[in-house]
C-alpha cells in the first residue's frame, strides 16, 4: 500500500540573496527586510499634489451598530488568529450582546475622535509563506509576508474600509477583503471588458504596471498629504498617522 512506503521528503533550498545563501537567521531577516521594504525611507516630492484641488473639509460620521454587524458578517471563521488568539467565531458570540456592541462602538469612535490608534492593536505576527506553484524557492520573491493582527483591531479596520467605500473615497476595485472588491473580482471585470470588445469586433490591449511591494513601501507623508487633499479633518488625518 502507498501509505506504508518510505515518505519522500520535500526538497529544501536555501534562499539566495546577492549571490549568497542565507543559512543564518540574521542573514535571512536582512534579506526579507530588504526585499519587502525596498522603497521605504525614500524621499517623495509632495509638489505633484499641487495641481489637485483641496476638497472642503468633511466630518467623519460615527460608527453605527449596523456598520459593525455588517463588517462582522463578512468575516470568515477559518482565518488565522493574531497575537490575541481570538477567532471570529468567538467575537460573533460575544457581540450578540447589545452591551458588548456598544462598548466596541465607543472604543472605535473614541479612536477616531482623539486621532489615536492604541498600541495594543499594533501588535502583530508576521508570517512568511511560499507562493504556490513556483518552480524554485531560492529567491525571496517566491514568498510573501502576511500580517496577523488582533481580531478586534481588524474589525475596526473593516468598518473603516466600508466607510471609505460608502463615501466613494477609494476606487471600487481597490479594497481587498470586502465582497466584490478582491483581486479576483478585478480580473473578472477586466476579462469582461476584453470579451465585450471582442463582441464588438474590436481588439483589446492591456498595459500592466509592476507595483511589487507597493503597500509595504507606501510613503506615509504622501498618504497623509492625499488625505488632507481629500478633505479629511486634522483629527482624522492624525488617526491615520497614528495607525
Amino acid at each position: 500500500m502507498e501509505w506504508v512506503k518510505q515518505c519522500k521528503l520535500p526538497a529544501c533550498e536555501a534562499i539566495q540573496y546577492n549571490g549568497q545563501s542565507c543559512h543564518e537567521m540574521d542573514n535571512l531577516w536582512n534579506t526579507l527586510h530588504n526585499t519587502y521594504n525596498l522603497a521605504s525611507g525614500r524621499e517623495v516630492d509632495l509638489c505633484v499634489l499641487d495641481p489637485l484641488p483641496t476638497l472642503q473639509e468633511r466630518d467623519w460620521p460615527l460608527f453605527s451598530a449596523l456598520e459593525l454587524t455588517d463588517a462582522l458578517v463578512s468575516c470568515s471563521s477559518r482565518s488565522s488568529t493574531g497575537p490575541d488568539h481570538i477567532m471570529w467565531v468567538h467575537l460573533k458570540v460575544v457581540l450578540e450582546s447589545h452591551k458588548a456592541i456598544q462598548i466596541l462602538l465607543d472604543l472605535a469612535n473614541a479612536c477616531i475622535c482623539v486621532g489615536h490608534w492604541p498600541k495594543h492593536f499594533k501588535d502583530s505576527i508576521l508570517v512568511i509563506i511560499p507562493k504556490p506553484g513556483k518552480p524554485s524557492y531560492s529567491t525571496p520573491k517566491s514568498f510573501r509576508p502576511i500580517v496577523l493582527l488582533k481580531t478586534i483591531g481588524k474589525l475596526i479596520k473593516k468598518m473603516i474600509s466600508l466607510d471609505m467605500i460608502k463615501f466613494d473615497l477609494v476606487h471600487p476595485n481597490q479594497v481587498g477583503g470586502v465582497c466584490q472588491r478582491s483581486t479576483e473580482d478585478a480580473g473578472l471585470f477586466l476579462t469582461h471588458l476584453v470579451f465585450t470588445g471582442w463582441a464588438k469586433g474590436k481588439k483589446a490591449s492591456v498595459v500592466a504596471f509592476d507595483i511589487t511591494q507597493f503597500f509595504p513601501s507606501l510613503n506615509h507623508a504622501m498618504l497623509l498629504a492625499i488625505l488632507q487633499k481629500q478633505g479629511f479633518s486634522f483629527i482624522v488625518t492624525k488617526f491615520f498617522a497614528s495607525y
